[in-house]
């Protein structure tokens, strides 16, 4: 889909939910308290984020971490095994969500975003195919800095270089509010970040790797430059100060991993017999990949809305995008 197409909501997308897009309950004024308890209790946040997330963290601690007794020195051998559980993980992952949205098109088009399929005969893509080339940057680059930014924690646990390891037993209600914190931080982290890769230089030099996809799949959220991967990850350095558990490393960790295929699907939700289970892509950044000036973070922390860079998906805010856009083309001419 291009970029330059108009018309209303209904004429450009296959999907959208409702709109005007509403922002988070959680970060609003005047206060929401009910509205963000629901938020926070809801299948879009706990049951599409914490619980799942979580979840698969705590397994990988029980059954798939080696011990941290082993991690005391940078050796080979439990590196090793993080990478290759990492690789196998994104597999199951990316590679489960592409085969069931775009090979056996289990859904259809039932909430997708874009009525384009996946880029072929495209030479802008490594090996002329969209998916291939995400394959390639996620699997590689991807697969590498998450598992080196692990490295560095397991290393600094084992070695009692953090200064607080939170222990679920002894502080249980810190242990499960560090979860939602993680995905609050992220969240803002992630817009902070994402402003600074649409930094002209910095945008040519990495992201512009990321934003060859304007239509979305699994394998396109972690399709990064490596530099975009370092800056993108680094979120899991909140860790050094936030007492935690190496779960709540590995549930990070995860979460922007893991998570960004599940984000770039292309569609709202995994749906079972029409009705939404699993909420995967937010329209709310289906919309930068398409426009590009806007969107920057995601609909958990509102930074958008903020700074004024916010689009609902109205036609009002589309023409406030587009009036950036010129604004920014004729600076560049003078």
């Amino acid at each position: 889909m291009n970029t330059d197409e108009t018309g209303s909501p209904e004429q450009v997308w296959n999907f959208h939910p409702p709109l005007p897009l509403e922002p988070s309950p959680v970060f609003v004024w005047p206060p929401r308290p009910l509205g963000a308890l629901k938020y926070l209790i809801s299948v879009p946040f706990l049951g599409s984020v914490v619980l799942p997330f979580g979840a698969v963290a705590t397994l990988t601690w029980t059954y798939l971490q080696p011990a941290l007794e082993r991690c005391v020195n940078l050796e080979a051998g439990w590196i090793a095994q993080l990478l290759i559980r990492n690789f196998l993980l994104m597999l199951v992952v990316a590679g489960s969500l592409h085969l069931y949205f775009y090979v056996f098109k289990l859904q259809g088009q039932n909430r997708k975003f874009d009525r384009h399929d996946m880029q072929r005969n495209n030479p802008r893509f490594f090996l002329n195919d969209q998916v291939k080339d995400n394959m390639f940057w996620t699997l590689t680059s991807g697969v590498a800095v998450w598992t080196g930014y692990e490295v560095l924690f397991m290393w600094a646990y084992a070695n009692d270089w953090l200064w607080y390891y939170l222990d679920w037993r002894l502080h249980p209600v810190a242990f499960v509010l560090t979860f939602f914190l993680v995905a609050f931080w992220s969240s803002l982290h992630f817009y902070l970040v994402h402003r600074l890769l649409h930094w002209r230089p910095l945008f040519k030099a990495a992201h512009a790797v990321h934003h060859r996809n304007v239509n979305l799949g699994p394998w396109s959220g972690m399709s990064m430059h490596p530099i975009e991967h370092l800056l993108y990850l680094s979120s899991v350095l909140i860790h050094i100060v936030l007492p935690s558990h190496p779960i709540h490393v590995l549930f990070h960790l995860q979460y922007d991993a893991l998570g960004a295929a599940a984000s770039h699907t292309g569609y709202d939700a995994i749906t079972v017999r029409g009705r939404p289970v699993f909420y995967l892509t937010s329209f709310h950044h289906q919309l930068h990949h398409k426009y590009l000036d806007c969107n920057y973070g995601n609909p958990i922390v509102s930074m958008d809305r903020w700074f004024d860079c916010d689009h609902d998906g109205s036609e009002e805010t589309l023409a406030a995008v587009r009036e950036r856009q010129r604004a920014r083309a004729t600076q560049r001419r003078a």
